[in-house]
C-alpha cells in the first residue's frame, strides 16, 4: 500500500519533532523581534498584533475542520465494523434454509471469515497483517460465495437460497466498504499545511514578545504543545488499528463468541 509517511512514522517521533520545530521557530521569532530599534518596535505593534491574530484565527479554523474530517472517518469505520457483523450474523442465520450439510459447511466457512476479520496481536507490522488477512478474506468471500451459488441451483426453493445469496452480498459489500474507509484518511498536505501554518504562528507570537523584549517560555510551550497535541490526536484517529484511539472490534468479537457457541 502507498502509505503517507505520516502514517507510517511513530507517532511520538512525529510530536516530538514537531514540538521542537515549534519552540524552535518562536525562538527565531523572539531574536527577530528584537532587533528593529525602539521606535520600530512601537510602531509595529499593532500592526504585528493584527497579523498574529489573523494566523492564529485561520490556525484554528484549519485545526476544527481537519478534526472534523479525521472524527468523520473514524466514526464511518466503527459503524462500518458493526454493519459488518450484523450481515455476518444474518448469513449465517440464513444458512439454516439450505439442506444440513450444505448449510453446514458454509456456516463453517462464516465462522473462518469471522477470524480473519479480527485483527490479531503479532509481531508483524499492522497494515501488512492487515493487507494478508483481506486476501485470505477475498478467497474465503469466493469460495462461500461459489458453494451458496451451486446449493441455490439445485435447491427445490431457489427464493431460500436467494436470501442467503443477499446476505453473502452483502458481507461482501462490507467488506470492500471497509478496505476503503482503512484507506480513506486525512490527505497528508492538509496536515503538512497545518504544521506549516503552525510554525508561522509560532513566529510571529515570538516576533510579538521580541518586541516587548520579554521572553514568555510558558506561554510558547503551553502554544506549542496545545497545537501538537491536537495534531498527535487527527493523525491517531486515522490509524485505525494502531496508536492510543483505536476502532473498536467488540460486534466482531461478540459476534466470534456466539458463532463458536453454537
Amino acid at each position: 500500500m502507498n502509505r503517507e509517511i505520516l502514517y507510517v512514522a511513530q507517532a511520538a517521533v512525529l510530536g516530538l519533532a514537531f514540538l521542537a520545530l515549534m519552540l524552535a521557530a518562536s525562538e527565531a521569532g523572539f531574536r527577530l523581534g528584537r532587533r528593529p530599534n525602539h521606535q520600530t518596535r512601537k510602531n509595529a505593534k499593532s500592526q504585528i498584533s493584527t497579523i498574529e491574530a489573523g494566523i492564529l484565527g485561520v490556525l484554528g479554523l484549519l485545526l476544527g475542520f481537519t478534526m472534523s474530517m479525521a472524527v468523520t472517518r473514524f466514526e464511518m469505520r466503527k459503524q462500518l465494523v458493526l454493519e459488518e457483523a450484523k450481515a455476518i450474523r444474518a448469513a449465517h442465520l440464513r444458512t439454516q434454509l439450505l439442506p444440513a450439510a450444505e448449510g453446514k459447511e458454509i456456516a463453517d466457512l462464516l465462522c473462518a471469515y469471522v477470524n480473519i476479520r479480527i485483527p490479531s496481536d503479532t509481531d508483524r507490522p499492522v497494515y501488512e497483517q492487515i493487507a494478508a488477512a483481506r486476501q485470505e478474506a477475498v478467497h474465503l468471500q469466493n469460495v462461500f460465495w461459489q458453494r451458496a451459488v451451486a446449493s441455490g441451483q439445485k435447491a427445490p426453493n431457489p427464493e431460500l437460497a436467494t436470501l442467503l445469496l443477499q446476505s453473502l452480498n452483502e458481507v461482501i459489500d462490507l467488506d470492500a466498504a471497509r478496505w476503503m474507509a482503512f484507506q480513506d484518511q486525512v490527505p497528508g498536505a492538509v496536515i503538512w499545511v497545518i504544521a506549516v501554518v503552525g510554525l508561522l504562528a509560532a513566529v510571529v507570537v515570538g516576533y510579538t514578545f521580541g518586541l516587548e523584549g520579554l521572553r514568555q517560555p510558558f506561554s510558547i510551550l503551553v502554544l506549542s504543545l496545545a497545537i501538537t497535541l491536537v495534531l498527535a490526536v487527527i493523525i491517531d484517529l486515522d490509524r485505525p488499528h494502531e496508536g492510543v484511539i483505536r476502532v473498536s472490534q467488540q460486534p466482531m468479537l461478540d459476534l466470534q463468541k456466539q458463532l463458536h457457541s453454537r
